[in-house]
Order: structure tokens, then C-alpha cells, then sequence
């Protein structure tokens, strides 16, 4: 019962002091000879910043066997910690927490790192198997990532040797560490000499490579200078020889020229062929840093540059690798510094990849976004990357940075350099994080008394209209900027004008998405304020003008053109301020309104004039007198009104005398018997025209001038026969009669097919029949006068009645 109570043993990383500030996550790396030190990611637990722990097991030591030897490299490991806490520079690793101690392990906290040079190289790979994760050892450096490391070791060496007066001694892969943000920072100070006091450059003794100590007690062989395996004597020109070494290992596939396989006499071997195997390897390395290389790697150590003027080399002279370098130490800066320097890193982020973009570039920013003083400053690099990143990238890498600007306290310039590039951040930005905190901050601009603002707020209205959605445009966006116009409204001063103009033109892009009482409530009004003497006004009034006499869904009326559009635009017809091109498009407007207007009213003329025509019929007169051969003279009609015929059941409910013997004898009674008696008659369109037939009285003499005769359509005449053709020149002569027996109306009534049928109207005679007009059925060519009277007989008869 009491095991089970019992705690669990801790690991020795667990029992480590440490472990009390910082928690511990799994093995990423190793560093220091023979890469005794196995880096931890880590999380310091005061302000969760990111970190990494080394730690030293001192059970490694005891292999050695011999307690001294164990106690010596433990001393030595101490002793490199502590002087990494008290030399504090930006290209030496920057400690976080000092080292701590426990029986089994030591360690210390450090920025977050990602490898050493001998981890991504795979150095001591073959004879140090290391478990690391891929990530490390699948990492590959572009061109500018190893000019720019190299410069940062160079600067680094220069910081050593003239600042610090020491020697590094262990300039090799295992003493390279790789920060998070690619950085290369220099470590492993466990051999540091003390430089020679009045002449720095001149040789100091040192302990050579022996086999007689171990050899995590030593530097590496494999990066040593000749003259300290030779002489026992080192300089700062020998850290220049161990620099040429790790140029050449990574051109090399991680290995050194010198491959000694801690052996002196195999060191003192390849050495002799160090010339050759540099020959071998130069085709590999980039053509400015082959002269320098071969100057490093010079056996006499007087011979060899020292870190100052290796610095200068035309290899590092690229604007690219400058900025980088100056972002390390960008911090010690104060703000004037700063605000210059991120202003002219825009102009350089295009040469430097985007791998370094969000590696190195982008922390540093993400410092500088706190800061009030350079966040106008610090936005313009940023908002570039933005611009030039993929959505997956600005969502992954830059948001989660970039997403407290929008509600935090900014300057005006801020301000204004956000919302002027407000349509690169929306289109990238997720529709959530959009309402959440874009918007808001659009919204907030448009309060703003600031001119500046107030115009930046409008500006990106218009940039980014078409990703708005209509009902924060009508509800939000609209609203605001007729209160911008208006509180500009009534002051002449430039900045006023420039804000009333930004504000047409926002209307001008929105408008599309306006509902019809928006437009005729807020926008019209808004049209009719603005100073349209002014052009920066009147051209966004033209256009927006233009733009909703093409649809009628704007609600702009021909009576608002009329009175209240066209008399406000013509006087500015003659404004002196116009230029031809202003002038020429206010025109042109003005005489598609004079058009439209022209159009709409001439149809509404039209419209009213034939709504009010009444069908008058016209009076047809003729001087034709009767034929003398026509006893009986048809009566006059006369046109009164249209009136709808009648069926033959009611002339025969006439005819009887239903309806009353006064309906009986009146003319239009007399008029539908005709019809009874001669089905075969027709009337056109089912009509009777004329409904009421008036007679007038006989001639006396028997002749008859139709000077009021109306003219009768008959359906069934060809209208070439002259027989029906009246001349107002010419007398018409009759025609011979000939007697035709039997006809009577009888053979009217019959309703032979054959024979023509005539309508009720006046006959008259004619000479001759055209030949191309064709009669229905055989008759003879004397029988028309006979046929003519009998049928003149039949019908006064009838209307006698």
C-alpha cells in the first residue's frame, strides 16, 4: 500500500532547478563539444515567452573514469555559460536564465533555437548519431542565408577580438547556433583565450590537441589553426582560419578540408594537402568569397584578414543582407532610427526571400507594433508582405501578429496608412475577422474630426465597395458619409472640398447597391448640396448623374431632371474654372438629360393626343349626276353614329310586332327587313355602317346630283369597276337597257351563289366593266341597266313601307 503512495522518480531533467521557471518539452538539437549539450524547446512560465533549455547530463563525463577528468570538463561547460551571461551582444547567443545546477544535470535557458550548424549540416553524424526531428535535419539554406550568417560570425569575431580582447579558440559547426529566426549566433566559448594585451594580433600560448585529454575537453581538430597544433600559440587571426574551415564545410556536405579523425599525425597530414583540397572545392563557392576564402586559409597566420576586413569583403555588400543585419540590432535604435530605417526596408523586402520574411523580418516587426512612435512607419514594410503573401500565409504567419493594430490606440498616420491599404488586408482576411475588427475600425474613422481620416475612411469605402455586403452599405456606410458631407458642407477651405469630393465619389461606387428611397432620401439630397462650382465636386456629380439616367430603378424622374437637376447644372456651363474635358462631360450630360426629358414628354403627348381622338367620318362629294336610265333615285344617307347590327331574330321580332308597332315602321326597321328579305347580303366587321339611314326627298325631275352622298364600301366590287367609280368632271351616260324577265325580288331573295350581291347603298350605272374585274356568275350584257331598276324598285319599295 505504502509503494503505491510513493512518488514517482524524476528524471534528471526534472530534478534540474530549472524546471521551477521554465517548462520543458522534448530534445530539438545539440550543441557544444562532441554535442554534449541536448537543447529542450521551452516555455518560460512567468510570461509563456518562448525559449529553449541546454542541458548537460554529468553522467556523459563518467566514462572517463577518472574524477578529475569528469570535474574538468563540467568546469569547462560552466565556464562557457558564464561567459555567455557576461558578454552580451546581438550576434552571441542571448541567455535567458543562467546556468543552473543539479547532481546529475546542468542547464540554462537561452532564445529559441532551432539547431546548430553541425545539426543541419549532419556534421559528427557518422560518429555522434543525434535523434532529432526532421525539421532539422531536412533544413536547407538559401544563398543569402549563408552570406548573411557568415557575416553575423564575422561580426561576431570582431566583437570578440576588439571589444572583448579574447580568443574563441572553438570556432567549428557544434558552436553555430541557429535561432528561430534563422539568425546565426556564435557560442561555445569553453576554450576563450585572453587576447595579448598591448598588441592584440600578437600570438598567445595555448594547449595543443593531444590524445592525453579527452576530447569533449578540447576543440575540435578538425577546425583547428596550424600554428596552435604547431606552436601552441593562438591569435585572433587563427579564429579567421577556423572561419575559412566552415566556409569550406558548407560547400563541402558538412565536412571540414581537414578531416583529422582526432588524430595529430593525420591532421598534420591533411594539411599539407590543404591547398589542393581548397583548389578542388573553390568551383563550389560563390565567386566573390574565393579570393577571401583562399586569404583565410593561408598557413601563415600574418597573411590571413582579419574580421574587420573581412567584413568589408564585396561578398556582404548587398542591400539585403544589410537590412538583416541591421534588424538584429534594431532595438538599441531609438525611434527616429527606426521610422528611417523601416520606411526604406519596403523597397528592399523584394530581394529578400519570404522564408526570411517570416522568419526574421516579421518578429522583429511584431516588436516595433507596440510602439506608437514607429507603428506608422513599421506598417509599410508590413502591409508589402501582406500584399506579396499568399492567403495561407498571411492567415498562418502574419494575422495572428497583425490582428491587435485594428483596435489598438494609433497616431493619424497610422490610421490613415491602414485605411489606405484596407483592400489589400480585406481580401486576404478571413469574413469572421472582417466583422470582428476591420469593419470597426472603417467605422470608427468616419467620427473622426481629423480631414485626414475622414478622407482615408471614404477612400477605402471606394476601394473595397464591392466586397461590402449591401446591408452594411445601406445601414452603415451610407449613413456616415452623408454626416461627413454634411458636417463639410458650407466651408470653402481646400481640405473641406477635397473631403466633400471623396464623399460624391464613395456615393459613386456604392450606389449600385442602394435601394431606390436611399437614393431619393440621402444621395439626391446630398446632390443638391454639393458646390458645383468647384470641379473637383462637379466631376463626381456628373458622373453619378450619368450613372442613374441609365436605369430607372435610381428614381431620377423627368421631372426632377426638369426642375430641380438641369437648372442647377446649366449655369455651371460657363464657370471659368472648367477645363475642356470637364466642360465637354457636363455637356454631353446636360444633352442626354435634354433628350431624355424631350423623349418622355413627346411619348406622353402622343399618348393624350390619341386617347382624346374621336373617328369622325369624312364626307365624300361627287358632281356624278343619275343616270337618266335609273327611274328610281336612291335616297341620301347620311352618317350619324356607329351603332352594333343586329341579329336577324330581332328584325324578325320586329317584323312581327313584338316590341311595339312604332319600332315597326321606323327606318331602322325598314333598313334590317331588307336584310331578312336578302340573307345573302353582308355586312362588314358584323356592323352596320350607317345604322341610321335618313332619306331624303325626291327630285322632282327626275335627275339626282350626289353632291351628299357618302361613300359605301362594297364588300363584294372590285374597286376598278367604274360603275361604282363617281366623277366630279364627267356626266355619266346610260347605258342601253335590255329586259330581263323574271327578275323581281324573288330572284334578289333566291340567294344564288352565283349571282353578285349588293349592299344597300346607291347603284349607279356605268359605261363598260373593266375586263380584271370578274362578275360571279353569267349574266348578259344587256340585262344590267333592267336588272339595276328592278333592284331600285325592290328597295324603295321597301323602305316605303
Amino acid at each position: 500500500m505504502f509503494s503505491k503512495l510513493k512518488p514517482a522518480p524524476q528524471t534528471p531533467q526534472e530534478a534540474n532547478p530549472i524546471t521551477q521557471y521554465f517548462e520543458i518539452g522534448k530534445q530539438v538539437a545539440s550543441a557544444g563539444p562532441e554535442l554534449v549539450w541536448k537543447i529542450h524547446e521551452a516555455v518560460r512560465k512567468s510570461d509563456k515567452r518562448e525559449a529553449s533549455v541546454f542541458y548537460f547530463e554529468k553522467r556523459v563525463a563518467e566514462k572517463l573514469h577518472k574524477p578529475k577528468r569528469k570535474e574538468t570538463i563540467t568546469e569547462i561547460l560552466r565556464f562557457s555559460v558564464r561567459q555567455l551571461d557576461r558578454l552580451k551582444h546581438p550576434k552571441l547567443l542571448t541567455l535567458y536564465h543562467p546556468i543552473e545546477e543539479s547532481n546529475d544535470t546542468l542547464a540554462f535557458a537561452t532564445e529559441p533555437v532551432l539547431g546548430t550548424l553541425a545539426n543541419v549540416l549532419g556534421c559528427l553524424e557518422e560518429r555522434l548519431p543525434q535523434n532529432l526531428p526532421p525539421a532539422v535535419k531536412e533544413y536547407t539554406f538559401l544563398d543569402i542565408e549563408i552570406k548573411y550568417g557568415l557575416l553575423q560570425l564575422t561580426e561576431a569575431l570582431c566583437f570578440l577580438h576588439y571589444s572583448c580582447k579574447l580568443i574563441h579558440r572553438n570556432l567549428c559547426p557544434q558552436s553555430v547556433i541557429i535561432n528561430k529566426r534563422g539568425t546565426w549566433k556564435l557560442a561555445g566559448l569553453e576554450f576563450a583565450e585572453k587576447c595579448n594585451e598591448t598588441d592584440i594580433m600578437k600570438p598567445v600560448p595555448c594547449q595543443a590537441f593531444t590524445s592525453k585529454l579527452p576530447k569533449m575537453g578540447q576543440p575540435d581538430l578538425d577546425y583547428t589553426a596550424p600554428e596552435i597544433q604547431n606552436n601552441s600559440k593562438c591569435s585572433p587571426l587563427s579564429d579567421m582560419f577556423s572561419l575559412g574551415l566552415v566556409i569550406c564545410a558548407l560547400y563541402n556536405g558538412g565536412h571540414s578540408i581537414i578531416e583529422a579523425n582526432l588524430s595529430c599525425a593525420t591532421y598534420q597530414k591533411q594539411l599539407e594537402m590543404l591547398e589542393n583540397n581548397l583548389n578542388d572545392l573553390l568551383d563550389r563557392v560563390p565567386h566573390h568569397l574565393q579570393e577571401p576564402l583562399q586569404s583565410l586559409l593561408e598557413i601563415d597566420a600574418r597573411r590571413r584578414p582579419n574580421a574587420q576586413n573581412f567584413s568589408m569583403i564585396k561578398y556582404f555588400m548587398e542591400p539585403a543582407v544589410h537590412a538583416l543585419q541591421y534588424l538584429d540590432v534594431i532595438q538599441m535604435k531609438d525611434s527616429t532610427h527606426k521610422s528611417h530605417f523601416y520606411h526604406n526596408l519596403q523597397g528592399t523586402l523584394f530581394s529578400i526571400p519570404k522564408k526570411l520574411w517570416f522568419q526574421h523580418v516579421l518578429p522583429s516587426l511584431k516588436t516595433e507594433l507596440q510602439s506608437p512612435e514607429v507603428l506608422a512607419a513599421a506598417l509599410q514594410p508590413l502591409l508589402f508582405m501582406i500584399e506579396e503573401s499568399t492567403t495561407e500565409e498571411y492567415q498562418n504567419e502574419i494575422l495572428p501578429v497583425f490582428r491587435t493594430v485594428f483596435s489598438m490606440p494609433k497616431s493619424v498616420q497610422a490610421t490613415v496608412t491602414l485605411l489606405e491599404n484596407l483592400d489589400i488586408i480585406m481580401k486576404k482576411t478571413p469574413k469572421s475577422d472582417i466583422k470582428a475588427d476591420v469593419l470597426p475600425m472603417l467605422y470608427s474613422a468616419f467620427e473622426s474630426t481629423t480631414p485626414q481620416i475622414q478622407c482615408a475612411a471614404l477612400q477605402a469605402v471606394t476601394q473595397i465597395s464591392d466586397i461590402l455586403e449591401e446591408q452594411a452599405v445601406r445601414k452603415m456606410v451610407l449613413p456616415r458619409t452623408k454626416q461627413v458631407f454634411d458636417n463639410n458642407s458650407g466651408v470653402k477651405e481646400d481640405s473641406y472640398i477635397q473631403v466633400q469630393a471623396i464623399a460624391l465619389t464613395c456615393v459613386e461606387k456604392i450606389i449600385d447597391k442602394l435601394e431606390k428611397t436611399n437614393i431619393l432620401d440621402e444621395v439626391l439630397p446630398m446632390l443638391g448640396k454639393a458646390k458645383l462650382q468647384d470641379p473637383a465636386i462637379l466631376m463626381p456629380v456628373v458622373r453619378i448623374y450619368k450613372h442613374m439616367l441609365g436605369e430607372k430603378k435610381y428614381g431620377l424622374t423627368v421631372n426632377l431632371l426638369a426642375t430641380k437637376v438641369m437648372p442647377a447644372l446649366i449655369p455651371v456651363v460657363v464657370s471659368p474654372g472648367l477645363k475642356l474635358d470637364q466642360f465637354t462631360s457636363l455637356v454631353e450630360l446636360l444633352r442626354e438629360m435634354l433628350d431624355h426629358v424631350a423623349r418622355n414628354q413627346r411619348n406622353k403627348l402622343k399618348l393624350e393626343k390619341l386617347s382624346s381622338t374621336e373617328i369622325i367620318p369624312t364626307t365624300f362629294t361627287t358632281t356624278a349626276e343619275q343616270s337618266a336610265s335609273y327611274p328610281h333615285r336612291p335616297p341620301t344617307l347620311r352618317l350619324e353614329s356607329r351603332r352594333q347590327s343586329i341579329s336577324v331574330d330581332d328584325v324578325a321580332r320586329r317584323s312581327s310586332g313584338t316590341n311595339g308597332g312604332s319600332e315597326a315602321s321606323s327606318p331602322d326597321s325598314n333598313l334590317l327587313r331588307v336584310q331578312a328579305t336578302l340573307p345573302g347580303r353582308r355586312h362588314s366587321d358584323n356592323t352596320i355602317q350607317p345604322p341610321r339611314i335618313l332619306i331624303a326627298p325626291s327630285s322632282p325631275d327626275g335627275s339626282y346630283t350626289p353632291g351628299n352622298l357618302q361613300m359605301r364600301r362594297h364588300s363584294s366590287v372590285c374597286p376598278q369597276d367604274v360603275r361604282f367609280q363617281f366623277s366630279s368632271m364627267q356626266k355619266i351616260s346610260p347605258s342601253p337597257q335590255v329586259t330581263t324577265p323574271n327578275v323581281g325580288m324573288d330572284f334578289l331573295s333566291s340567294g344564288r351563289a352565283n349571282m353578285r350581291r349588293y349592299s344597300a347603298a346607291a347603284l349607279y350605272a356605268s359605261s363598260g366593266v373593266p375586263a380584271t374585274c370578274n362578275s360571279r356568275g353569267p349574266s348578259p350584257a344587256g340585262s344590267a341597266s333592267s336588272l339595276l331598276q328592278q333592284i331600285g324598285s325592290g328597295v324603295q319599295s321597301l323602305f316605303g313601307k
